[in-house]
């Protein structure tokens, strides 16, 4: 995927990615987890509404299929006061100075974890609506080519919070084991 999308890596990432064993591409018999990721990046004020449409209907339509799928959603909400967009800048930024957004921070990020905290989320496999497990996690990303980082310091979830990255995976591994120990 580093070549097809064109992702830059560099050589320590590179090694890092080439140690991995490889995961050969085959058929999937049954559908047991099924994670829907999103991002919210810039116009927050669009984004809030969309993003929980576009979350809500993803349960739904997992759990619509098959109560016993384990739906999951991890969202990426972006905390740069600034943020080029790729939709204001079709031409080389090389060439032509870039259209900047500039964003009311961390307002405008807390504005959508509010939005994502209002998604249903279920207690048992059957008999409700809602995401099995659901992780937020902040990035402070400008997209003008400077680093990318996490964001742990609030608004971001904090550990013990339910939609805290490492909380996300001790569900999902958690309702694995217990939905499917049989396998």
């Amino acid at each position: 995927m580093v070549d097809a999308y064109t992702i830059v890596l560099d050589d320590v990432d590179r090694a890092a990615l080439a140690s991995l064993p490889d995961i050969p591409v085959g058929e999937a018999a049954q559908v047991m987890m099924a994670l829907e990721a999103k991002a919210a990046m810039t116009e927050f004020s669009k984004a809030r509404p969309r993003l929980y449409d576009e979350l809500n209907s993803s349960h739904l339509t997992v759990h619509g299929s098959d109560e016993a799928v384990i739906a999951a959603g991890f969202v990426m909400v972006n905390v740069a006061s600034s943020f080029v967009s790729p939709d204001r800048n079709k031409h080389p930024l090389a060439t032509t100075p870039a259209v900047v957004n500039e964003h009311r921070q961390p307002a405008a990020a807390a504005s959508v974890l509010e939005k994502l905290r209002e998604l249903p989320r279920r207690a048992r496999a059957s008999g409700n609506e809602g995401f099995d497990a659901l992780a937020i996690v902040l990035v402070n990303c400008r997209n003008d080519g400077s680093p990318v980082t996490v964001v742990t310091d609030p608004p971001a979830p904090a550990s013990a919070d339910a939609y805290h990255y490492g909380q996300f995976i001790s569900r999902l591994e958690m309702l694995y084991a217990t939905r499917f120990s049989a396998l």
